[in-house]
């Protein structure tokens, strides 16, 4: 049989990704409160970020409800969003509470930060609270948080197809979140999303098929880098001025690959960290083709386009293609 969990006399949900915190509040409060309570009755809620004045929380107030016998219900929950600016100026009055909170309260604290060297953290950890962090996803964080988000909704995502959508759409869990969403609708009863799924649906960005195309005309894949390119500048004219940007940073990826290469580590933990999760065949053939050497004299050639095209002496358009030509059509 299962211990029973006891309720924390306090909840600390902290970190800046608001729809993880979004999501750990409902997930908290649904364990704290079921459905069967009234939580008119048992839960007062504070806007952190309003002053006194403007109705935000008092401490006395708190503590007041914290320390108020529930009706109807096993225990009051107060609840303070955006609650940096309370927990900083009470900070002394709530660690002293922490040493014997209300028996049947539980203070739930949502916040941006909350180092765990401080004394308030460590009077949360002692009174047997319980913390969750959200922070920003990263890495395969990113990778890991789309094939869960997958299964919750029933289907089957690969590794390679879910570090794809999640660099198409970024490191934000919400929109990845609403993207996942989108394609389990999209592929019906099928039991899988697949990568023609994410291009059907998701699409590139401009700033992505910027990346893409540069990416394609380091693997000697001309055809396709030109094609991006023409849909760029066919779509938005003005995202030529953000191509010379797009392309140096993606020269500079390269470079940290051989970088890595050079210190002997395995090119499928190399392809994660530099964003190109799933694409291994294409990282080898472009480490292949563009030594760092020719990634120097690619960096030197962006930098001249970008000035000459600012002093009107050439165009962007027919600098990026030249740039493309030269990079696919270099021997192996």
């Amino acid at each position: 049989m299962a211990k029973f969990k006891p309720a924390p006399p306090v909840a600390v949900i902290l970190g800046d990704d608001e729809f993880q915190k979004s999501a750990a509040l409902r997930g908290l409060l649904d364990s704290l409160l079921p459905p069967e309570v009234d939580r008119a009755m048992a839960l007062s809620e504070f806007d952190g970020s309003r002053s006194e004045e403007q109705g935000g929380p008092t401490l006395a107030a708190v503590l007041d409800d914290l320390a108020t016998l529930p009706f109807l219900a096993d225990r009051r929950v107060v609840l303070i969003r955006d609650a940096d600016k309370f927990i900083s100026a009470h900070r002394d009055r709530l660690e002293k509470y922490l040493h014997a909170p209300a028996p049947t309260g539980t203070l739930v604290l949502v916040c941006r930060s909350m180092p765990s060297n401080t004394r308030i953290y460590k009077a949360a950890v002692a009174a047997r609270g319980e913390i969750i962090s959200c922070a920003k996803l990263r890495g395969r964080g990113l990778v890991d948080f789309v094939i869960s988000e997958t299964r919750a909704r029933g289907k089957r995502i690969d590794y390679p197809v879910a570090a794809r959508l999640a660099e198409l759409v970024g490191p934000e869990a919400g929109m990845l979140a609403g993207e996942v969403e989108k394609l389990c609708l999209y592929g019906g009863e099928r039991p899988a999303i697949t990568i023609d799924d994410i291009t059907a649906l998701v699409g590139l960005s401009r700033e992505e098929k910027i990346f893409t195309a540069m990416d394609a005309a380091g693997a000697g894949n001309l055809r396709r880098a030109l094609d991006l390119w023409n849909q760029v500048i066919t779509t938005d004219p003005d995202a030529v001025y953000k191509a010379v940007g797009g392309m140096a940073y993606i020269a500079r990826r390269w470079a940290t690959a051989h970088r890595l290469a050079a210190s002997r580590m395995p090119l499928p933990a190399i392809a994660p960290k530099v964003m190109m999760w799933g694409r291994e065949d294409e990282l080898k053939a472009i480490l292949r083709r563009q030594p760092p050497g020719r990634i120097k004299r690619t960096l030197a050639a962006i930098a001249d386009l970008d000035s000459q095209a600012k002093v009107g002496a050439r165009s962007i358009e027919s600098g990026v293609e030249a740039l493309f030509i030269e990079l696919a059509t270099q021997p192996a």
